[in-house]
C-alpha cells in the first residue's frame, strides 16, 4: 500500500451482500417508510421492495453517499409509487360507489350506501365530518374550515387521513371478504 492511499478516508464501499444490507439497515428503513406516508398496511410490500431493487443495484452503488442515504432515495421512489397506485385505487373505489348509487338496481343502491356507512363509521368524528363535507358534498377546505372554525390546513390534513383510512378499511373489508 503507497503512503498515499493509507491516508484516504476509507471506502464507503457497499456491504458485500444484500443479508448485511436488510440486517443493518431494515429498521431505519421500515421507520423512514412510516414517516413517508406509506399506510401501514402497506409498509412491509414497501420495505420489502426497496430492498429487492437496493439488491439489483447494490453493484451500481459508488460510495459517493452512505448507504442509509441510497436507501432512502430508492424508499423515497418505491413509496412515491404506492402512494400513487393507494391513490388510484382509493378513486377506482369512489367510482364504484357513486356508479352503485346512481344505478336504478336498489340492491346495488343499498350495498353501495351500506359499504359506505361502514366504511365511515371506522372514521373518528372530526375527519368524518371533513371527508363527508369535502368529497361526499363537494365543499371546498375553505368552506369547511370556516364552517367547523378550524384552520384550513387542518382540514386538508383530515381530509388525507380520512382518505388513507378509508382505503385502508375498505381493503380490508375485500380481504375478508375474499378469505
Amino acid at each position: 500500500m503507497t503512503a498515499a492511499r493509507a491516508h484516504e478516508a476509507p471506502s464507503k464501499a457497499p456491504p458485500v451482500e444484500l443479508r448485511a444490507l436488510f440486517d443493518a439497515h431494515y429498521d431505519f428503513v421500515f421507520r423512514s417508510a412510516l414517516r413517508l406516508g406509506v399506510a401501514t398496511a402497506a409498509v412491509d410490500d414497501v420495505v420489502q421492495e426497496t430492498f429487492i431493487v437496493a439488491g439489483r443495484r447494490l453493484g451500481t452503488f459508488e460510495g459517493r453517499s452512505g448507504v442509509r442515504t441510497w436507501l432512502f432515495g430508492i424508499l423515497m421512489r418505491v413509496a412515491h409509487t404506492e402512494r400513487r397506485g393507494e391513490l388510484r385505487r382509493q378513486r377506482r373505489a369512489a367510482v364504484a360507489i357513486e356508479s352503485a348509487s346512481q344505478t336504478d338496481d336498489p340492491y346495488a343502491r343499498r350495498d353501495a350506501a351500506d359499504l359506505l356507512h361502514r366504511l365511515l363509521a371506522t372514521l373518528d368524528e372530526d375527519r368524518r365530518a371533513a371527508f363527508i363535507l369535502a368529497d361526499v358534498e363537494g365543499l371546498t377546505a375553505v368552506e369547511i374550515a370556516e364552517g367547523l372554525g378550524v384552520n384550513v390546513n387542518t382540514i386538508y390534513a383530515r381530509v388525507r387521513s380520512a382518505r388513507m383510512q378509508l382505503a385502508e378499511a375498505h381493503r380490508q373489508l375485500l380481504e375478508e371478504g375474499a378469505g
